[in-house]
């Protein structure tokens, strides 16, 4: 596809979205406003809502209220061809009839582009997916990555205003997915197509996505960059769900230069900064294990006992037991020089200055 051949991308906003199934809340109160050409992932757990909200935009299900606009115009009577809306789904949906070629050209044949074109553009696509050489095979004669690719290509065909991706990676192995999200990453630039991936899986959202939707229980937690929802997660739910936390329950109070969490096991936690709780009184601070560092003395600090000590790669994960019987773990850089401590040692542990913290209350 010519640069000025790509499509032109369009907004998509949702505008107080809900719905219900049999008398359950599936989605509640969803609105989100994503600008022409980025990509979004919807994130959560099963049932959180975030296929629900796909096939609204998709125009597949019907909301029981709010407004789906694209490109500035409200498409809820539309249906999804309509709605320039391509999706992906994570099963392909391949004719297994058809060769990969008249896979790619269906949709374009459907609308009666002449036979010439539709071939024409069918092998552009999939030059572009780089499948250029496989158009005589059938669906059964490739791989799983092969298959989404084509998947991929049928859909861009018939120039979508919007692509929707529905779980696209969950049929591949490790080393396919990451082959496969680095080349929609790509095209998706390339086009600059406006796109919602729906995904469980949060390094997918976190490597893939200009900005992500956390859901939880049909609700957005947070919309947010990437970064913004690993380093200040705006609640509870996402500092557990996103990476992994530590979650330290305590008493907030003002100190020199910020805050400091008294522990409940002990010690305390200085903070520069309390957010999004600087309500002094019960908090649980949520910490990154990377942003913990040990110290042989517990002074000021929260002290802990080495419980084992684990090398993965570069880094070493420490387990630590709290007096309260709980653990945390934190992970340090394993370099010439740095102190190493021992299972059974006792340690004080404290935040690394500048490093954030989400205090939230308690």
């Amino acid at each position: 596809m010519q640069a000025s051949e790509r499509t032109a991308g369009v907004g998509i906003v949702l505008d107080q979205i809900h719905h219900r199934y049999a008398g359950s809340t599936a989605v509640e109160s969803v609105s989100l406003d994503i600008p022409a050409g980025e990509l979004v992932a919807l994130l959560g757990p099963s049932g959180c809502g975030k296929t629900t909200l796909l096939r609204i935009v998709a125009g597949l299900l019907r909301q029981s209220g709010g407004h789906v606009r694209i490109g500035g115009e409200v498409v809820d009577a539309l249906p999804t061809n309509e709605r320039g809306a391509g999706i992906v789904f994570q099963n392909y949906a391949l004719f297994p009839h058809m060769t990969v070629a008249d896979n790619v050209a269906y949709g374009l044949r459907a609308r009666g582009v002449a036979a010439q074109q539709a071939r024409a553009t069918a092998a552009q696509m999939l030059a572009m997916v780089r499948m250029a050489d496989y158009g005589k095979r059938y669906p059964r004669e490739l791989s799983g990555g092969q298959q989404q690719r084509v998947a991929l290509a049928r859909t861009l065909a018939v120039r979508p205003r919007v692509l929707l991706l529905d779980e696209p990676f969950a049929a591949l192995d490790k080393n396919l997915r990451l082959d496969m999200q680095i080349e929609i990453r790509r095209i998706q630039r390339e086009l600059g197509i406006t796109t919602i991936l729906v995904t469980h899986d949060q390094d997918e959202a976190m490597s893939m996505a200009d900005r992500i939707a956390v859901m939880h229980a049909g609700v957005v937690e947070q919309f947010d960059t990437p970064e913004a929802i690993y380093d200040r997660p705006a609640t509870l739910f996402v500092a557990t769900f996103i990476g992994t936390a530590n979650l330290l329950p305590g008493q907030l109070r003002s100190a020199e230069g910020g805050y400091a969490v008294d522990c409940a096991a002990g010690g305390a936690i200085a903070l520069e900064r309390a957010a999004p709780c600087s309500r002094v009184g019960s908090v649980v601070v949520a910490a990154r294990p990377e942003n913990l560092v040990l110290a042989a003395s517990s002074v000021g600090a929260l002290p802990a006992r080495v419980e084992m000590v684990l090398p993965l790669g570069p880094s070493l994960v420490y387990e630590l037991a709290l007096a309260t019987g709980g653990t945390i773990k934190v992970t340090q850089p394993r370099s010439a020089g740095q102190l190493r401590y021992e299972a059974g040692e006792q340690v004080g542990v404290r935040l690394r200055p500048g490093a954030p913290a989400g205090v939230f209350a308690g």
